[in-house]
């Protein structure tokens, strides 16, 4: 019996986790992948003035190269279309949700014929950002593989284990639900210091932090993915993770009541 009731804390421990997990992927998802939203929040946030005054003036841009190094470039003036926004965003989403796609790179017409939209560093960067988007699709679909296997083991010893799983999956839903609260208010108060702890945990390597830090206002990703952009879809993101969470721990505490008046 002992035995058992260990492998029931193993095995609620990992469902708890990996039902969490899948929690956050339903918060991402639907906004992460939506064009939509994207736009909005690029009209909202005057992406077009902004890349019109500073990435396509007509003057000199600058990046850093492939191999680290600081250089200029110039691009000659283009009137920013709206058309412009929208192929951006399609190819900034497209590339990073499929393996498929090679390339966000795309072109546009100057006054002195075609250039690439996205500056060098740009591209590295984002190839480096795939990597961990490809990561977090495959995590997805092995986290439901292991979702559904512990369901399996707990549906069959539902006598043993349901109350163990009710019990560790609602101080499991505490802990997340508090860590992202506490997140959440170290971005509001400090949101610069909260992206850059964020890209020094996600990217280990300290080339890749200084990369994905170092834009130039000149830069057309910067200027497409602003600032306030990050802000607003990582609050919005939190904002339904934490719903999420207080359905679960709501329907966690309905499911004890049940079990208890059942007993």
């Amino acid at each position: 019996m002992k035995k058992i009731r260990i492998i029931d804390y193993i095995v609620s421990i990992i469902f708890s986790i990996t039902f969490i997990i899948l929690l956050g992927c339903v918060a991402v998802l639907p906004i992460a992948k939506s064009k939509s939203y994207y736009l909005s929040e690029h009209k909202k946030n005057n992406v077009k003035q902004i890349l019109q005054e500073t990435s396509f003036r007509g003057g000199t841009c600058y990046c850093y190269d492939k191999d680290g190094n600081y250089m200029s470039y110039y691009v000659p003036y283009h009137e920013v279309t709206d058309e412009d926004i929208v192929n951006a965003t399609n190819h900034i989403i497209d590339y990073l949700y499929s393996e498929k796609v090679e390339s966000m790179q795309f072109q546009v017409d100057t006054d002195e014929g075609k250039v690439d939209f996205f500056s060098e560093q740009a591209i590295v960067h984002m190839a480096d950002v795939k990597v961990l988007f490809i990561g977090g699709i495959k995590l997805f679909y092995i986290c439901i593989v292991i979702f559904v296997l512990c369901l399996v083991y707990l549906i069959l010893t539902r006598k043993h284990s349901f109350n163990i799983l009710l019990n560790v999956y609602l101080r499991t839903l505490i802990v997340f639900g508090v860590a992202t609260i506490l997140i959440g208010l170290f971005a509001m108060i400090d949101f610069d210091t909260a992206f850059e702890v964020f890209h020094k945990i996600i990217f280990p390597d300290s080339s890749k932090v200084k990369l994905a830090l170092s834009f130039s206002y000149t830069d057309t990703l910067t200027n497409v993915l602003t600032a306030e952009f990050f802000m607003h879809i990582g609050f919005a993101i939190g904002a339904i993770f934490i719903i999420l969470i207080g359905l679960s721990i709501f329907l966690d505490l309905f499911l004890k009541k049940r079990l208890i008046k059942n007993t």
